[in-house]
C-alpha cells in the first residue's frame, strides 16, 4: 500500500510551507543526568517559542468533548455539595502543593480504571527528559502502576497552576471566530510561555516513548482550566472554562477519557508488545538485532500490497526533539520466516505532509530507473488512520504553518552501518563515491534531487559499499507541483551539511550544486570530527563548532549561517591546512580538491575589467603569440572552470575515483569514536545543549565518580551516479 499523491488544493498550498519543518539538526552530545533547574526553565522557553502559532483555537469544551471524546452509554454521578466545596479548596489555593490532594479526591473517581497519581515530586529518571514532573498521570490501572512520571506508560497528562496569570492563552469572540481561528491566541509572557513549553515538553515525551498518533492534556491555574489535543501538526485548545461552577466539563472529559479504547486515547493499533512470539522466537529475534536479553520487543505492521506485513524490533531508539515536523525515526527489525526470525531489515517512519509524496514512491521510481546504490524498499505506504486532525480547525486560504500530516513506515531491506563506522579513510571516500553516484544517477536517470545530503543518510554495507538511503525530501524535478514546492520551501536537510549558499539566504532555490557541496561538508565534517590529529581538543572542537554549526538569527526572524564556510571556500582553505592528521592519508587532499571549484561560486565573480583582459590574452593565445597555460592561472578562466564543473556531478565522480587508485591509502585509520562533541538541535536548543556541556564539564571536574549519560546517534544512507563507474577500480575492501 502505497502513499497516494492525492490533496486539496488547501493541502497543497500548506504543503508548500513545510519548511516550517524545523532544519534537522540530530544531537550527538551526551547529556548530563541532573542538568540544574536553570536550564530546564529555558528550555521551556525554548519550545514555547518553537511551537508559536501552532496553537488552534480556542474551541469550546462542550465541542471539543464531542469533537474527540465519544459519550460512553454510562454517565458519571454528579459531584456532591461536600465535593464542590473540595474543589473550591484546591481552586483557592495559594500554591500548586496545596492544590493536590483536594483535586486528586475529588476527581480521581472518574478516572474509571485509572490510576491517578500525583508525580509532582517524583519526576521522570530519564536523563533526557530534564527531570520533568507532570502533577498528575494518568495510568492504566493494570499490573504495577507507576509512581513516579513515566512517560512510557502516561495516558494522561496534568498540569496545576495557582493562578490564571499562568495561562498560557488568551481567548476572544468565540461567535466572531465561528469556533476557530487562524489567529495566534498564545499569550505572550514569560511566565505564560514557560508553562505553554512545559506542557508542550510532556507532550513530546508521550510521543518519544509510547506509539501515539495523538493525545491529550489538561491544564489547571486557578479556578479555571483548558482542555488540549494534540498531535504532530500542533495542538487544539478548549476555551478556559470554571471548573468548579462548570465542573461537569472537566468530569465528564475524565469519564470520558477513561473510558475510551487506547486507539482513542491516541494509541497507534498497528504498533503493539510482541505478545504472539515464544520466548524461544523472542530470543532469536534479539540475537538478530543484537539486542540484550529481555529487551522488549514490539511487533510493527507495515502497508504490503492490500494489508500489513509484521516486523519485530525494539522500541524506537533515539527522541525527537520537536512536537512538530516529520519527528522522523528509525529502528532494525526482522520479521519471522515460518517461525524463525529472518535477517536483519531497517524500519522508518515519519509525518509527510498531504499532497507530497512519500518516500516509498520516491524508491520505486529510483528502481524502476535502474539507479545503483540505493537501499532496496521492502514494503511501506501510509498508516491508515495516521492523520493529523489540527489542520481540520483552521480556516480556508490561511497561511497558517499547521499542516496535514500523515503517518508514513516503511521497511528497507538493507541495514549496514553508519558512515562514520568506516574502517579507513579509503572506505569512507569509497562510500561517499557511492552515494553520488546514486544521487547523480537519480538526478540524470529518474529526474530527482535529494535536497537532504549528510553523514547520517550515507551508509556502509558488509563490502564496504556506500548506500544512499533517506529520500523523503526528494523532489521529482520534471514535477510542476513538485518544483513550486521547492521555490517556496525554505531549506531542507541537516545543518552541518547545508550548502553555504542556502544557510546564507534562507528561501533560495535548492539546486544541484547545493547538494554537490553537502557531500563535500560530509567528508570535511567526518575528518575533523573523526580522525586523529594532533590539534589540542579545544582548538578543534570550535574549529568544527565554528565551521558546521555557525548560525544567528537575522532581522525577520529567520535562522541563517554559512559564512564561515563561504570564507573557507573562498579562500581555497577547505578543510583548513591548520588541521592535520596523525596518520597522514590522501582524505585531506581529496577534499581539498573537491572544495576547489567552490571558490567560484563564493569567491567575487570576474569584473568586467578582468573579463576585457582575458579576452585580449585569448586573442593572443588563438594567433599563437602566447602559450595557452597563461590562461590557466587568470580570475576568468578558473571562474568559468569552477563554475563548469559545478553544473554536474561527473568532475567530482572522476576526481574521487582517481584519488581512491592512490597507494598511499592507510589500511587501518577508522575514526574508532567521535573525537569533537556535536551539538545537535535548533539553534536555541543547540546553545543550551552547549550550556549543558559546560555544566557537565564543571560537574565531572568537581566529581570523584562519572556522570551517567545517554547517548544519541545518526541514522542511514543514500546513493549517486556516474555512467562509467567500476564498481571493483577502487580497491577490494570488505567488512569483516
Amino acid at each position: 500500500m502505497t502513499s497516494t499523491h492525492e490533496s486539496s488544493p488547501e493541502e497543497a498550498a500548506r504543503a508548500a510551507n513545510v519548511g516550517s519543518t524545523p532544519i534537522v539538526r540530530r544531537s550527538r552530545t551526551a547529556h548530563c543526568n541532573c542538568a540544574p533547574p536553570p536550564l530546564q526553565e529555558e528550555m521551556k522557553t525554548t519550545l514555547a517559542n518553537e511551537t508559536k502559532g501552532r496553537y488552534v483555537g480556542p474551541v469550546h469544551p462542550s465541542q471539543f468533548l464531542d469533537d474527540y471524546l465519544p459519550r460512553p452509554n454510562s454517565t458519571p454521578t454528579p459531584l456532591s455539595k461536600e465535593e464542590l466545596e473540595t474543589l473550591k479548596t484546591a481552586s483557592e489555593a495559594k500554591s500548586e502543593p496545596e492544590m493536590y490532594k483536594s483535586f486528586k479526591e475529588v476527581l480521581e473517581r472518574f478516572a474509571e480504571g485509572m490510576k491517578f497519581v500525583d508525580t509532582s515530586s517524583h519526576p521522570a529518571t530519564d536523563a533526557s527528559d530534564f527531570g520533568l514532573k507532570p502533577d498528575f498521570c494518568l495510568y492504566e490501572n493494570v499490573g504495577e502502576v507507576p509512581k513516579a512520571a513515566d512517560f512510557s506508560a502516561a495516558e494522561l497528562c496534568i498540569e496545576l497552576k495557582p493562578s490564571v496569570s499562568y495561562d498560557p492563552f488568551k481567548d476572544f469572540d468565540l461567535k466572531k471566530s465561528k469556533g476557530g481561528s487562524n489567529d495566534p491566541f498564545e499569550t505572550d509572557t514569560v511566565i505564560a510561555n514557560k508553562t505553554r513549553g512545559q506542557i508542550t515538553s510532556y507532550a513530546i515525551r508521550q510521543f518519544n516513548y509510547q506509539h501515539r498518533f495523538f493525545a491529550f492534556s489538561v491544564v489547571v491555574f486557578g479556578n479555571h482550566a483548558r482542555l488540549l489535543r494534540w498531535d504532530r501538526g500542533g495542538a487544539v485548545v478548549s476555551t478556559r472554562f470554571d471548573y468548579v461552577k462548570n465542573s461537569n466539563l472537566l468530569v465528564d472529559f475524565l469519564w470520558r477519557f477513561s473510558h475510551l479504547p487506547r486507539v482513542d486515547r491516541g494509541h497507534d493499533p498497528t504498533v503493539s508488545p510482541a505478545a504472539l512470539l515464544s520466548d524461544e522466537e523472542a530470543q532469536t529475534a534479539r540475537e538478530v538485532l543484537n539486542l540484550k536479553a529481555g529487551t522488549a520487543l514490539f511487533e510493527f505492521k507495515v502497508p504490503h500490497k492490500h494489508g500489513y506485513k509484521s516486523f519485530y524490533g525494539p522500541h524506537f531508539p533515539y527522541p525527537v526533539r520537536s512536537l512538530i515536523g516529520r519527528s522522523t525515526r528509525t529502528v532494525p527489525v526482522c520479521h519471522l520466516v515460518g517461525k524463525k526470525p529472518g535477517k536483519k531489515a531497517f524500519l522508518k517512519e515519519y509525518w509527510r505532509p498531504a499532497g507530497v509524496r512519500g518516500e516509498v514512491e520516491v524508491y520505486e521510481h529510483l528502481k524502476k530507473c535502474d539507479v545503483p546504490h540505493i537501499a532496496p524498499l521492502w514494503c511501506g505506504g501510509d498508516v491508515p488512520h495516521g492523520g493529523t486532525r489540527t489542520h481540520e480547525r483552521i480556516k480556508p486560504k490561511d497561511s497558517s504553518p499547521v499542516m496535514h500530516l500523515c503517518l508514513h513506515r516503511l521497511v528497507l531491506d538493507f541495514v549496514g552501518c553508519r558512515l562514520t563506522e568506516f574502517k579507513c579513510t579509503k572506505e569512507l571516500a569509497r562510500a561517499v563515491l557511492h552515494a553520488m553516484t546514486a544521487h547523480w544517477q537519480a538526478y540524470k536517470r529518474a529526474r530527482i534531487l535529494h535536497r537532504d545530503v549528510s553523514v547520517d543518510n550515507i551508509r556502509i554495507d558488509e563490502d564496504g559499499n556506500g548506500v544512499m538511503i533517506d529520500w523523503e525530501l526528494a523532489i521529482f524535478l520534471d514535477d510542476e507541483s513538485d518544483n513550486n514546492l521547492s521555490r517556496r520551501h525554505d531549506r531542507t536537510g541537516t545543518w552541518q551539511f547545508i550548502s553555504a549558499a542556502l544557510l546564507m539566504k534562507p528561501g533560495h532555490l535548492h539546486v544541484l550544486q547545493d547538494d554537490i557541496e553537502s557531500f563535500v561538508h560530509v567528508l570535511g565534517w567526518t575528518a575533523l570530527s573523526y580522525l586523529p590529529s594532533p590539534m589540542g581538543l579545544n582548538e578543534r572542537t570550535h574549529l568544527v563548532s565554528s565551521l558546521y554549526d555557525d548560525s544567528f538569527m537575522n532581522e525577520t526572524g529567520q535562522e541563517q549561517g554559512g559564512g564561515t564556510k563561504a570564507v573557507y571556500f573562498k579562500s581555497g582553505d577547505y578543510p583548513p591546512e591548520v588541521f592535520t592528521l596523525t596518520e597522514p592519508s590522501p582524505i585531506l587532499g581529496l577534499i581539498r580538491n573537491l572544495a576547489s571549484p567552490f571558490q567560484a561560486r563564493y569567491g567575487e565573480p570576474p569584473s568586467e575589467k578582468d573579463k576585457k583582459a582575458f579576452e585580449a590574452l585569448d586573442n593572443l593565445v588563438l594567433k599563437g603569440h602566447l602559450d595557452e597555460e597563461v590562461l590557466h592561472t587568470h580570475p576568468v578562466y578558473r571562474h568559468k572552470l569552477g563554475m563548469g564543473r559545478l553544473s554536474s556531478s561527473e568532475w567530482f565522480l572522476s576526481i574521487i575515483q582517481d584519488a581512491l587508485k592512490c597507494p598511499d591509502w592507510p589500511v587501518e585509520d577508522g575514526g574508532a569514536d567521535r573525537l569533537v562533541a556535536i551539538i545537535g538541535g535548533t539553534t536555541r536548543q543547540r546553545q543550551l545543549a552547549a550550556k549543558r556541556i559546560r555544566t557537565e564539564s564543571q560537574l565531572l571536574s568537581a566529581s570523584s565518580g562519572p556522570l551517567k549519560r545517554s547517548n544519541t546517534s545518526p541514522p542511514p544512507t543514500p546513493q549517486d551516479k556516474r555512467t562509467r563507474l567500476d564498481d571493483n577500480s577502487d580497491g577490494g575492501i570488505t567488512r569483516g
